[in-house]
């Protein structure tokens, strides 16, 4: 791992100065008398604190830390590593049929924006470098897949759990498939070998890129607010360094509605940058998964996906439907036990858009359907019944042991190799006592999955 000192220079948010002192409080928690699951839990906190994994909060791992990896059987690992090749054929159909399927257009509202058009047509044929999906298990058990994601988050963070839970055989982690990746893309001979990672002016996610750049060992990366971004007569740049590959932690629309956003337009446009993940936010449209169920979808993409693979692709997705008219009249006088589904909206990074049906009142629900039909561009999920499971963990507040039942969202990575197949790089688990979609809180359990449960 890289020293902090060698990677801070290219750490260009405002709180650069703050951070050495922050990963230096690591020092102060070594144990002193601590033995067994308390010991190895202090450990594993001290080093994700060193390594600068924060998320939200400089200088504290924001989240309850277990002592031991949990294991997932190697089985259910090549399942997942499957459900990556079969997605990653699923989306290069749906884009190659794109461009002249006027059903694939309609159902997924493309484009949303002239843009959108024009960025499809300069990356054309450009595969995703990396995925990110998110599984909620079915009784605990079954990955039924909820959530696709092309700009995520967790890659830095679940590369310093990896490192501070010790190696997979089966999975070889988030930076080295991070390179691996970088290494397949065309690059410019007058550039550098450099990303720039660009998100928000206070993006939640700056801490642990700068966690995953100490990780890179050929690979430069900086790390910086978008608008810092300039244009120049031979492309963009960020100070004197020229920038050939973003790594883009942004989305249409609101990039485009900033000068700093419209100069990542424009330079892809001209084909003078590389972005990762290429600028086709159509792919996290909740939509697709909808798609997946419909008939006609199945033979528009038939030559993409065998017919033994669309069926395991039905099967890893719980039933879902765009939000009719029709449909929604279906739920939306249903009573509170019966309305096992959710709302959510298709392109919900536009907007907050989620409702589960009971968990509402029926004014509440009812009002969640109507705004769903005046908008249009909604889905309706049949809910994965969860069954909650026994944890152990330490709780950085009061530095007791203790012990939650707790519910498991499962998030498999995958990059692209230099073979051109997507492959499984690591698996974050999200744990937490209700069944909940967010990630990241303070009262989560964060994990990467372990191999042996005899090795620490």
């Amino acid at each position: 791992m890289r020293s902090l000192e060698e990677c801070l220079p290219d750490y260009l948010y405002h709180d650069r100065d703050e951070i050495p002192q922050a990963v230096g409080k690591a020092r102060a928690m070594v144990p002193e008398g601590a033995s067994g699951d308390l010991l190895l839990a202090r450990l594993r906190y001290s080093s994700l604190v060193e390594q600068g994994a924060f998320f939200k909060a400089l200088g504290r791992v924001n989240w309850r830390v277990v002592p031991r990896a949990p294991v997932l059987e190697k089985a259910l690992l090549h399942e997942l590593s499957r459900m990556g090749q079969i997605l990653d054929k699923f989306l290069q159909g749906v884009e190659r049929k794109l461009e002249t399927s006027s059903f694939l257009r309609d159902f997924l509202g493309f484009p949303s924006s002239s843009e959108e058009e024009l960025l499809l047509r300069a990356q054309k044929d450009e595969p995703l470098k990396m995925l990110r999906v998110d599984l909620v298990l079915e009784e605990g058990k079954v990955p039924k897949l909820v959530e696709i994601q092309v700009v995520m988050g967790g890659l830095g963070i679940t590369q310093a759990l990896r490192t501070a839970y010790g190696p997979h055989p089966l999975l070889p982690g988030i930076a080295k498939a991070y390179e691996e990746a970088l290494e397949a893309i065309p690059k410019r001979d007058d550039l550098p070998k450099v990303v720039a990672t660009l998100g928000a002016r206070n993006s939640h996610y700056r801490h642990e890129h700068l966690c995953l750049a100490r990780h890179l060992s050929t690979w430069r990366m900086i790390v910086a607010p978008l608008f810092l971004l300039e244009e120049g007569p031979s492309g963009v740049r960020l100070g004197d360094t020229g920038i050939g590959v973003i790594h883009r932690l942004f989305r249409a629309p609101g990039a485009l509605k900033t000068e700093h956003g419209k100069r990542v337009l424009r330079a892809v446009l001209q084909g003078r940058v590389i972005l990762i993940n290429p600028w086709k936010d159509f792919f996290e449209d909740k939509r697709l998964l909808a798609l997946v169920h419909e008939d006609r979808a199945e033979e528009l993409l038939g030559d993409h996906l065998t017919e033994g693979e669309w069926k395991s692709l039905q099967e890893m997705i719980p039933p879902t439907w765009k939000a009719t008219r029709e449909r929604l009249a279906q739920v939306m006088g249903l009573s509170g036990s019966s309305r096992s589904y959710y709302l959510k909206k298709g392109r919900s990074w536009e907007c907050k858009g989620l409702f589960h049906g009971r968990k509402l009142s029926s004014r509440q629900w009812e009002a969640a359907c109507k705004r769903a039909k005046g908008e249009g561009d909604w889905i309706l999920q049949k809910e994965v019944r969860s069954t909650p499971t026994p944890w152990v963990y330490w709780d950085p507040s009061s530095g007791a042991i203790k012990r939650m039942m707790g519910y498991t969202r499962m998030c498999p990575y995958y990059f692209r190799g230099r073979d051109g197949g997507l492959h499984l790089a690591d698996v974050l688990l999200t744990v937490r006592e209700t069944s909940s979609r967010v990630h990241g809180a303070s009262d989560a359990i964060l994990a990467v999955v372990g191999d042996d449960p005899e090795t620490p």
